[in-house]
């Protein structure tokens, strides 16, 4: 079927759709979308693992149980973690906030996928629960200095936080000396 463009002109539909493409592209050239980090520096990888351990221990404390009454409760290890660990945790945030923006909902995409991971593994690995427990148990007597680099080494965020690919320096060298 072919349209007659006169017909648009006469009922405002094509200056309404001309106005509305204008406003896209305009809004597109103001407000650009910002790009999704696709991967991270050393120091935003450190923090980016010790967030995606924080985020296994807020489902395990959420999913969790111990089957002994006596024992405290993974909540409450939970909460004593994060009294222990508050400033940390908040340099923590600052750090994911630079990398992915602040205002940007990469950082909350990334954490709810962090999480939804984290809920998966409560259902499907019969030994999540035990794994975030000793973890926890571990974090707790850290000191805050070494939080990081023990969250990298559980190696809980290694398909969340991929690192950038390092330049050679031959290529750094080449850079400086134009």
């Amino acid at each position: 079927m072919m349209m007659d463009c006169r017909s648009w002109a006469g009922d405002g539909m094509f200056l309404r759709r001309c106005f509305l493409l204008v406003t896209f592209i305009v809004a597109a050239w103001v407000f650009p979308v910002a790009a999704k980090p696709t991967c991270f520096t050393p120091s935003e990888a450190e923090a980016a693992h010790l967030r995606v351990l924080q985020q296994q221990f807020t489902v395990a404390a959420l999913s969790c149980q111990t089957l002994d009454p006596a024992d405290p409760s993974f909540a409450a290890r939970y909460n004593r973690f994060i009294e222990l660990f508050a400033p940390q945790l908040q340099n923590n945030s600052e750090t994911l906030y630079h990398h992915f923006g602040r205002g940007n909902t990469e950082l909350d995409r990334w954490i709810t996928r962090i999480a939804n991971d984290a809920g998966q593994r409560v259902l499907n690995s019969p030994n999540f629960c035990q794994e975030a427990w000793n973890r926890l148990d571990v974090m707790i007597t850290l000191a805050p200095s070494e939080m990081e680099s023990f969250a990298v080494k559980s190696e809980a965020a290694s398909d969340f936080a991929p690192l950038c690919p390092i330049k050679p320096a031959a290529d750094k060298k080449k850079a400086s000396a134009k």
